[in-house]
């Protein structure tokens, strides 16, 4: 029963994606691997049961289904991320898993009870495939972890340079799992038991069906104003195909290092909008908003988001996140200071100054002031 149990969590996990409304495609590449490793857990329960024998037709058609799961992780952290580039390169992706298909055709073919005997006696002139699929199945699963781990570096890059607060979006929960499923083809390596892999894989699944169905989309947000672009600049990011938007992101987010060749920003522009920002976080303290994003503040100023995360780069020497936070730090200093706010906490002052969570609100102070907000306010009491 508690090897079954794992079934029927994937099954319910399944439907809760398959229903979930409005789906974008990251939601349907997870739905579809959802699928593909609930039946690739069957077939292990099959095995670790010792039914297989009971089924022996369906035998065989589980050798291909390690070959998925490595280019699904890889698909579904590069459209969750927004950084696909190619819309149909993603075939390619499960080659290895039509290839093993074709490798083991004469199997396949076979009547039930000559693949029963196949899977009890071994399959003659076979040993080569198997040790050469098995080293495969390891280079794939280990590839395509090292792949997305880049994946999602790069996107904490790109929300830098768009969100001014990251938490709900930094995909730490796709991290942690992607080095689950790391140690899972690392055990692999040393055989793991099939009770262990069962298990191992269970956890997996349940973990990443719970936190797929709730993932919301990241880039599908209104994250730029509506404006239309300056000559040589890209759209709108909201209207800009996903690449493009990544393409943006990563421009702004290394200060000092873009040269911006392809701007046709000018220096009086420049200066306009530096001036403009400070004015306007001055006077409104839009910076405590803390769903504010890049997009926001450029249609305060009513230029373009490329051109602002220009002057924010180049002219404050920060990323949007680095900029906004700050400012937000010297307002909760402010505050602090404030002899009527002394019978308030420090999260509560830092959630009036737009942080959004106390982890993010502790990084974000030591990030700019060397201490801790507790440190801080004893340094200050006995100065």
């Amino acid at each position: 029963m508690l090897y079954l149990t794992g079934i029927i969590v994937s099954v319910y996990l399944l439907i809760l994606l398959l229903a979930k409304p409005q789906k974008t495609t990251a939601d349907k590449i997870l739905t579809a691997w959802q699928f593909l490793a609930t039946i690739h857990l069957v077939y292990l329960y099959l095995f670790v049961t010792d039914q297989y024998k009971a089924v022996p037709g369906l035998l065989g058609w589980e050798l291909a289904f390690p070959f998925i799961h490595g280019p699904f992780l890889y698909l579904y952290t590069l459209y969750l991320t927004n950084q696909q580039k190619h819309k149909y390169r993603w075939i390619w992706h499960f080659l290895p898993f039509l290839v093993t298909y074709l490798i083991w055709i004469p199997v396949l073919i076979r009547s039930p009870e000559q693949k029963l005997y196949t899977y009890e006696h071994g399959v003659p002139g076979y040993k080569g495939v198997i040790v050469g699929q098995t080293i495969a199945i390891i280079a794939s699963g280990v590839g395509y972890v090292i792949a997305a781990l880049i994946l999602l570096k790069r996107h904490r890059r790109n929300i830098a340079g768009q969100f001014s607060n990251t938490g709900k979006i930094t995909l730490n929960w796709l991290r942690y799992l992607i080095g689950g499923i790391g140690v899972i083809w690392f055990f692999v390596t040393f055989y793991l038991t099939a009770q262990s892999l069962y298990i191992s894989v269970s956890l997996f699944i349940f973990f990443l069906g719970f936190f797929g169905v709730r993932q919301e989309g990241i880039f599908n947000r209104r994250a730029a104003g509506q404006h239309p672009p300056p000559d040589g600049s890209p759209g709108p990011l909201n209207e800009a195909p996903p690449q493009q938007v990544t393409a943006l992101l990563l421009k702004s987010t290394a200060p000092g290092k873009v040269k911006y060749e392809k701007s046709t920003l000018t220096e009086e522009d420049a200066v306009l909008i530096h001036e403009g920002l400070v004015h306007l976080m001055q006077e409104t303290l839009l910076f405590k908003n803390a769903e504010l994003t890049l997009g926001d503040v450029a249609e305060q100023l009513d230029t373009h988001p490329g051109n602002l995360s220009q002057v924010i780069n180049s002219r404050i020497g920060k990323s949007f996140y680095d900029y906004i936070n700050g400012l937000r730090v010297e307002e909760f200093k402010k505050m602090m200071a404030h002899p009527q706010n002394q019978n308030y906490t420090l999260l509560s002052l830092a959630f009036e100054c737009g942080f959004n969570s106390k982890s993010s609100f502790n990084r974000n102070f030591k990030k700019f002031t060397g201490q801790s907000p507790s440190d801080h306010l004893k340094s200050r009491d006995t100065d």
